[in-house]
């Protein structure tokens, strides 16, 4: 890892950075492998270890994504007015005991009860991260921070793919318990770092109440910002025909459809992780000085082409076909080191200082509705024997994003779209 940032003109090293910055990306890794021991086998574990009927898990998965959804504005509240470190502490510690007596789970109304708990103490954690480190590290550093943050996230979830496969066994609940004992006890080095932090960290700066025009902090406020709307409603777009068919309708493609051998899943997703891991610190040079809309379109498209190879599984035989789609996977994967520190960076410098946490919890909804209307669609349209429609639409919509990413510059000020080298960048202290 390089001890540099580049910013434009100006270079921010490393151990320059607020160290409480440092510690909470420290903090995330834990976080970031717990994450990656037990994130691919709720449906497992669910479904074939505590025998709940498929339709009753993907109920389940539904009834999560929707309470995500009406909870996350909450969250955002509550990172604005009480500050994100409380909001992680909350959110971790629920998110850690559900986990823990989730691997004990043994009726379908604890199952829903678990996973309401589990999904309440998540919905705010990333818009309070983000917001945090946002206000922790010089603008300039943001999408550099940004992208170490998901490329830790992806190595975690990599590292923790290959603990948990040594750990699970299908045939015994207590393997799965104690997965996800360990997994609650990742959370505790997390918490631990938050803790330690000094008391007010990453709480709003003193400032007016309202704006200039006398507007109170408020949801009002957020939702009429019309280029916000914009950004949100674009990424909607990307990521229902995007990241939210990673896993439902690329698996039931290229399972079903293309019949490449269930395993091979494995090495795609692995190609995917790969290529963040070993791609995110290229691609955080590659967009420094680049307009972040292009950036943006730069992702949609990449991630268009990747679904054009993915498709193409279908069409040619045997180990091309899983060529193919782990071709496709890792292409996705380039595309999403150019998502993680860009997207983020652009809502955090739309927002107001004061509704940070809102602008943040409404960016992170795309991620709730996309994971709602992608698997849904995937599935009605591959489960009703369409695949070449689920291919048209999941190429022509991430292209349709890719577009209007492009258009979106005409709505950004230059500072907005990653362009101000403007002065010396300076380290904010709280």
């Amino acid at each position: 890892m390089t001890d540099v940032l580049s910013t434009g003109s100006q270079r921010v090293r490393l151990r320059d950075l607020d160290p409480r910055a440092l510690r909470i990306l420290a903090g995330f890794a834990f976080y970031a492998l717990g994450n990656g021991l037990t994130m691919p086998f709720l449906y497992v574990y669910l479904a074939e270890v505590r025998g709940f009927p498929t339709a009753t898990v993907g109920w389940v998965f539904a009834w999560m994504g929707l309470l995500g959804f009406v909870v996350a504005p909450l969250g955002g509240t509550l990172i604005d007015r009480f500050g994100p470190r409380w909001v992680m502490l909350v959110g971790l510690v629920a998110e850690a005991a559900s986990l823990i007596y989730l691997g004990h789970v043994d009726t379908v109304l604890k199952g829903f009860a678990v996973a309401s708990v589990l999904v309440i103490g998540v919905s705010g954690l990333w818009p309070a991260s983000t917001a945090m480190l946002t206000r922790l590290v010089p603008s300039e550093a943001r999408e550099t921070v940004y992208g170490y943050n998901f490329m830790l996230l992806n190595a975690g979830l990599g590292i923790g793919g290959v603990i948990s496969a040594l750990i699970i066994d299908t045939e015994s609940v207590a393997s799965f318990q104690r997965l996800y004992l360990i997994n609650g006890l990742t959370y505790v080095g997390y918490i631990a770092v938050l803790l330690t932090l000094p008391r007010g960290t990453g709480v709003t700066p003193p400032a007016d109440d309202a704006d200039s025009s006398g507007a109170q902090p408020s949801w009002a406020v957020v939702l009429r910002d019309r280029t916000l709307i914009r950004v949100v409603a674009i990424s909607i777009l990307a990521v229902t025909f995007g990241y939210a068919q990673l896993e439902a309708g690329m698996a039931a493609y290229a399972v079903d459809v293309a019949e490449i051998p269930a395993r091979a899943l494995g090495w795609a997703y692995a190609a995917n992780t790969g290529a963040i891991v070993l791609g995110q610190l290229v691609a955080l040079r590659f967009i420094k000085g680049r307009r972040r809309s292009a950036m943006l379109a730069l992702t949609a498209a990449t991630w268009s082409a990747s679904w054009v190879v993915i498709g193409l599984s279908d069409a040619v035989p045997g180990w091309l076909a899983v060529a193919a789609v782990i071709a496709g996977l890792g292409l996705f994967g380039l595309g999403e080191t150019l998502w993680a520190p860009v997207a983020p960076a652009v809502v955090n410098d739309l927002a107001r200082e004061e509704l940070r946490g809102r602008y943040n919890a409404l960016q992170g909804m795309t991620w709730t509705i996309g994971s709602i209307i992608g698997p849904a669609l995937a599935g009605m349209l591959i489960g009703h024997g369409l695949p070449l429609v689920w291919v048209a639409c999941v190429v022509g919509g991430t292209a349709t994003a890719s577009l209007l990413f492009l258009r979106l510059r005409t709505h950004l000020t230059d500072a907005q779209d990653g362009l101000s080298t403007a002065g010396p960048p300076t380290l904010p202290s709280a």
